[in-house]
This record gives structure tokens, sequence and C-alpha cells, in this order.
């Protein structure tokens, strides 16, 4: 089913050599609507306003034609249970569904996807799903409740041998029940304020059990219900999805198919975005600020839309060994970070100062926030602390200390400048650049002892950002750090319902964090996504991960 042919050639240079856009002539567009809107919501958190963004088409759906993207690496697998990067759920999300999605056109409030409604009950503590009638994989096989609860039972108890990153995101899942072939139960252990936005993470697409069951995986398999079938990938060039003719939900998709380059340069995305060869560059188009900037100077029509995503590039220190098991060596180097300069020289990202997204809702109040240590102006103070606390652990002169990092740009520009920067405390870190496959496999097994990550979390949500890389046990705590305090916070945060009081417990566990330092935030990822007018009713979300569906988008003639 997957065709992939290595070729022995470099994608980002000849790339420009045979991109193409073909149109499919137009069609009397059909009205239809993707599911009925959820009767009830548990409370959601407010995505930051971007700016600029775009807006909802007024004009008319046409038919017809090919989206071309570009993402500046390649899709190594298939499976996105096994997954946390876009460079996996972008290609791949035309050709899922998820059982309840994050809209970006409707301020990012939750709605039907393979559920066309549910009801939660008034403890809180019951959510049953009614699924869309006429849904079948691409294969022609029925869509049915029990193939949902195996592909979240997947999510929960992974096979041995296989890491699932989201498995404790749902660890207040008491059971899942199939009531009838389109109903789906699933009952909590507590009440959970933002149960349905982690069910609706833009990762937990709908595979068919019955590859799964064949194949142990779908690293190499693509079998979903989703707007478009993939019709063909060639290793690092491009990924091709055709139009999925029996698609559940009438009248879509609009675009006859979905072409997805990779692009590892980045002038070269450029230069394809610029002469159209390209019609979207999405945030994964990973195309800096000042770049972004001048394109659009060069072509004035382009739009972008400028994000900050909820997730901080940072180091981490892995609090299992020596001796980054030592709280003052952490301290130490969060107090030697110099964060305005970092996000001058990281991608023009903004200053890492906290543990959740800036301008967030759950964020420290920033009076507080800019008084933390290691954020503090001037710095010379925070140096001399540094070097004390490094004294006091036994390393008066400092010491030497290898450093893993990929070879992304983001990863790379981020070691150099921890490099600088350590250096004026004694802190003499040995680069060691990985290729990112062989980077993830040393990280993701804690094989390190300090390592920068870009991190990159879809939803900006205490359960999911705080969750996801600190509860003691969560797969993706790769640094092993463990505090009974935090994850009593945390149990409690998630159970409560009343905002107010719950973003209360949320802060209170982000100053554990400043305090403790099992991650060192850097800089907070910004970018701009772009796309040419043409390209109608398509916004990236506020997030990487959102926005990929392209279910409603549709090209002007």
């Amino acid at each position: 089913m997957l065709s992939r042919r290595l070729l022995g050639i470099t994608a980002g240079v000849t790339i420009l050599a045979f991109l193409l856009a073909a149109c499919a002539p137009a069609a009397a567009p059909v009205p239809a609507k993707a599911g009925t809107p959820a009767v009830a919501q548990a409370p959601q958190t407010k995505a930051a306003a971007p700016s600029p963004t775009a807006k909802p088409s007024a004009s008319a759906p046409t038919y017809g034609g090919t989206l071309t993207m570009a993402l500046k690496t390649a899709t190594a697998h298939f499976d996105m249970l096994q997954e946390t990067g876009g460079m996996v759920q972008l290609p791949l999300a035309p050709t899922y569904n998820l059982l309840i999605q994050h809209n970006p056109m409707e301020n990012f409030k939750i709605t039907g996807d393979l559920a066309r409604s549910w009801e939660i009950s008034p403890d809180g503590l019951s959510y049953i799903f009614l699924l869309n009638e006429g849904v079948r994989f691409h294969n022609g096989r029925p869509l049915s409740a029990e193939d949902v609860r195996f592909n979240f039972e997947r999510v929960m108890s992974p096979p041995r041998g296989i890491l699932s990153p989201r498995k404790e995101l749902f660890r207040n899942v008491q059971k899942m029940e199939v009531i009838d072939a389109k109903t789906l139960k699933i009952a909590l252990k507590q009440p959970q304020a933002s149960f349905l936005t982690i069910v609706a993470l833009p990762a937990n697409f709908i595979f068919d059990p019955e590859v799964i069951k064949q194949k142990g995986d779908m690293k190499r398999d693509v079998m979903g219900t989703g707007p478009f079938k993939m019709k063909d990938y060639v290793y690092s060039i491009s990924f091709t999805a055709e139009k999925n003719p029996d698609y559940f939900v009438k009248g879509r998709p609009y675009l006859d198919r979905v072409i997805v380059y990779t692009i590892t340069d980045e002038m070269t995305r450029s230069a394809a975005m610029r002469t159209r060869q390209v019609l979207v560059l999405p945030l994964y188009g990973a195309v800096s600020t000042s770049l972004s900037l001048q394109m659009q100077k060069t072509e004035p029509s382009i739009v972008l839309q400028k994000r900050g995503t909820p997730g901080p590039n940072v180091i981490i220190p892995n609090s299992k060994v020596a001796p980054w098991n030592d709280v003052r060596v952490r301290q130490a180097v969060n107090l030697a970070i110099e964060r305005e300069a970092a996000s001058k020289a990281i991608r023009e990202f903004g200053p890492g100062y906290g543990f959740m997204l800036p301008g967030s809702p759950w964020e420290l109040p920033k009076e507080e926030l800019m008084a933390m240590p290691g954020n503090r102006q001037p710095k010379d103070p925070d140096i001399a602390e540094a070097k004390r606390l490094l004294a006091e652990a036994g390393f008066p002169e400092g010491f030497e200390t290898p450093f893993l990092s990929s070879t992304t740009v983001y990863s790379r520009e981020l070691a150099q400048v921890a490099q600088a920067q350590l250096a004026r405390i004694g802190i003499n870190l040995k680069i060691q650049s990985l290729e990112i496959s062989a980077w993830k496999d040393l990280v993701f097994k804690g094989s390190f002892r300090l390592a920068t990550q870009p991190d990159a979390s879809a939803i900006d949500d205490p359960d999911v950002l705080l969750g996801e890389y600190f509860l003691t046990g969560s797969p993706k705590n790769y640094h092993g750090w463990s505090n009974q305090k935090f994850d009593e916070l945390y149990a409690l945060q998630s159970r409560i319902m009343d905002a107010a009081k719950r973003k209360e417990i949320v802060w209170e566990m982000q100053r554990i964090l400043h305090r403790e330092l099992p991650r060192i935030p850097v800089v907070w990822s910004t970018f701009y996504a772009a796309s040419w007018p043409e390209v109608k009713n398509w916004t990236q979300g506020n997030s990487l991960f959102l926005g990929n569906s392209l279910q409603d988008v549709w090209l002007v003639k």
C-alpha cells in the first residue's frame, strides 16, 4: 500500500523542477455540513488572537484543482500513535478523521467529525458519542463504534514495544463501552474539564483496525475515512492524496488532490511559494519571520498568518543522572540563559519566560513571571548567583558535558546559543548533533545527559501542555523528573470545572516547575503560515497541528 521509492537526489534543490499544479474543471457546488455540533461541551481555553488572521471566505465554493503545500522534512512513517511531530500529522490529516475536532474556522470550537453529536452526563462522568451514518474506510469497510473504541484503547494501552506519547492524557478513562454499531460510551474516573479537548487532539486519527491486526502498526499503511485517499508517497519528495468520492460528508471535498512536497532548503521553500509552485506554506513550512515578511513584500498578495504555538524550545536536563539530578545545577543553567538575546538568535521566536503559552489565560501573572530567577533584568546578579550555585554543588570551576541536538534548524540554533551563554558560568557544552530520527531514538529512551528539544503540543491546555511533559511516568517525560506535589495538583486541576479555581492551581504547578526546572524554556515558537489568495477557507490553527484536514478548502480558478 505504501509506495516508497528512495531517490538518490537532494529534494530541496531539485523540487522546483517538477512541482506541478493540476486543476480539474469546476462543478456546481453542493451545500453540506460536516456534522451536528455537540449538545454539550466542557469549558474550553481561549486561543490567543492571531494577527493577522484568515477569515472564512465569502465567495461560493468551486470544485477541482490541486492544492500544493511544502514541509521542511520528510515523513518517516505513517503511524501517528507513535509520533509527536507534525511531519507525520500534517500530510496524513486529509486522509483521516477524528472522533471530534477543534475547528480553526470557528475560533477553535470543538465540533463533530466522525461523531455527529455527543452528550455528557450531569455528573460529568459519562460521555456518549453518536457516529455519523455512511462512514467507510477507504477500502470500503463501514466504520463502527468498535473501530473507534479499538483506536482509543490502542492509545491508552499500546502493544508491547510501541510507545504511545499521549497515553497519560487518557489516564482518567475508567471504561469504554460499545452500546451499538454507532454509539460509544466513555466513562471517566472523575470529572475532567478538558476531556473533550484531549479527545479532539489532532493526533487521534481513527485507523482501520483490520490493517493494524494484520500488520501490527500503521507505519507503512494509510487507511482512514478522510476526505482524501493516499495515492503515492515518494520518500523525501512528495505525498499525494486524491479526492475520496465516497466521503460521508456530501459535497466534500472540493479539491481533486493534495500534494505535500518535501523541500529541505528554506530559501527553496520560499522561492517555491513566491512562484506559486506551492500555494500554501503551513507553519511546518518553517520559513523564518524575516523571510516570511520579505516574501510578502516581494509578492504583496501573499496572505500571512502569525501564530505563537503551544510549545517552548527547551533545554532538557536528564534528572536521573549526575550532575543534572542536582536542582542547583539546573537552576544555574536557568539563571545563565539570556532569553531576550536567545529570541533574536533563534528564528526570531519570543523569549521563553515560562511554561505556558505567552498570552494564554493559564500563564502566570506577568509581574510574577518576570520576577522569576532567569527572567530578571539586569542579568549580572543572575550570573553571579548561577556561579555560586555551581560552586555549592561542587563545581566551582564549572564542568564539561555532552549536549545532544538534532540537525533541525531550531535545535541547532538553540544548541549554539546555549553553548555561548552557559560558557559564561563555566559549563562547556560539547554539542552532539544527530539526524532527527537518531536524536529521537536517544531522547525518547532517556539516553542523554543534556539535550535540546523544540516541543510542540497541539492545544494550549494544562492537561496537555503540563501533563505530557511533567507527570511522573508520562511517556514524554523523557528526563525522568518526578514530583508528588505536582502530580497531586495536576489531578486536582483536571477535575475542577470552575476555570478561575483551576487557573489558581495551574499557577501553583508552574511555580513548582520554576523552582525544580525539569525543563528549561529558552524561546517560544512563533511562525508565519503563508497562502495565496486563491486558496479559500483555509486557516492555520493556533498550533502546528490544527487546520490540516482540508475538507472544506477550495481554489478559485
